[in-house]
């Protein structure tokens, strides 16, 4: 269905994304729901990227906003979410039943962004295959490999120096070929397992895999831009095109740009001003390549905003970036420093303290201490 509208302003339409991942709204009952509700949540930065399942999901616990980070912790721990490459050359925590379909869809595509590292690197295709049935084989029954096991069991298959970047990219090839996937976390240092003993089902056709993830990312990040959708997922414009055609999404028209979403635009969003402090990878931040414009707050010239921020975490205003954060516990006090790109009215300050306290019982800290810094 297709409507022009001319109503959808950047405002709103960060309104609608934050009720469509589910960061505003009724939250999801789990973490795992948000896992899977999402499809895939970024984490190369891993203790950081498990807020994001954790603030779409209802509270765990007396005082709290949402989840604790024990509930995310278990999901990792048992299995039921895999940290691994599957979206574009970066991290990712998906839930183990997707994983297959997920990997049907990119897999191949991520491959040919990583060729010209492997070519690099000198990592020939009889390589990076010996890598993989090395890497299979010393995972299976059951052996979770730390990365130092990893580089032995590769140099053992007779794989010269499997150390540094070739190691890195020799483990990631294995990964995107569902040859090993992230095991049980060892000293909280990433390990690595047998893919088949881990993750569930079998072979998707590719087809119905790119469907899937099309439904997934526009039902959960809506509404977006077909361009969206390719840079997130790693897709070729064609076949991305095709599945959203298959979807039969709702079409509005923005300033120039078409958006599809699967639903009917939200009811007006909460009455007065909304501060979330979200991690730097939020899926609120990283899943809209093409509308990024739209995810800097709409009072703020694109001009005025920092391109290296100081901070890396985000302080969303009203669902859009506004500033940057920053936490650290000490002496059972949680310091969050900020830095705003513009002043704050006195309605502003007041959710930017309410988001900062369910920051502070999020970080387990018995006191908070905000400190306002000036706008940059």
């Amino acid at each position: 269905m297709s409507t022009p509208n001319g109503d959808l302003t950047p405002a709103a339409i960060a309104a609608w994304r934050a009720r469509s991942q589910r960061l505003w709204g009724t939250p999801l009952a789990t973490p795992m729901e948000a896992f899977a509700h999402l499809g895939a949540v970024q984490s190369q930065e891993i203790q950081p990227s498990k807020l994001t399942p954790a603030m779409r999901s209802a509270p765990d616990g007396p005082g709290r906003a949402f989840a604790g980070v024990g509930s995310v912790d278990a999901l990792i721990e048992s299995g039921e979410v895999i940290r691994t490459h599957v979206l574009r050359p970066t991290w990712h925590t998906v839930p183990a039943l997707d994983l297959r379909m997920m990997l049907a869809a990119t897999g191949a595509r991520v491959q040919q962004l990583a060729a010209g590292q492997y070519r690099e690197l000198g990592l020939e295709a009889s390589v990076l295959e010996r890598g993989d049935k090395a890497l299979a084989a010393g995972t299976a029954g059951g052996r979770h490999l730390a990365r130092e096991e990893a580089t032995e069991v590769l140099a053992e298959a007779g794989i010269a120096d499997p150390t540094g970047r070739r190691l890195i990219h020799l483990l990631f090839h294995a990964e995107i070929e569902q040859a090993i996937c992230s095991g049980t976390p060892a000293g909280g240092k990433q390990t690595y397992a047998n893919f088949d003993e881990r993750v569930p089902g079998g072979p998707v056709p590719v087809d119905e895999a790119v469907l899937a993830l099309a439904r997934r990312f526009f039902v959960s990040r809506g509404p977006a831009t077909l361009k969206d959708f390719t840079r997130w997922a790693s897709l070729k414009v064609a076949d991305a095109k095709a599945a959203v055609a298959e979807l039969e999404l709702n079409e509005f028209h923005v300033d120039g740009r078409v958006l599809y979403a699967a639903e009917e635009a939200p009811e007006a969003g909460p009455s007065g001003p909304v501060v979330d402090f979200v991690q730097g990878f939020d899926e609120m931040l990283c899943s809209y390549t093409d509308t990024k414009d739209w995810v800097v707050h709409h009072s703020m010239p694109r001009s005025a905003y920092p391109d290296r921020p100081r901070f890396n975490s985000a302080i969303l205003l009203d669902g859009q970036v506004i500033g940057h954060w920053k936490a650290a516990v000490k002496k059972e006090r949680l310091v969050v420093e900020t830095l705003r790109v513009r002043g704050f009215t006195a309605t502003e300050v007041a959710a930017l303290r309410r988001g900062a306290e369910r920051l502070r019982v999020w970080f387990d800290a018995e006191e908070l201490d905000l400190q306002l810094d000036s706008p940059a």
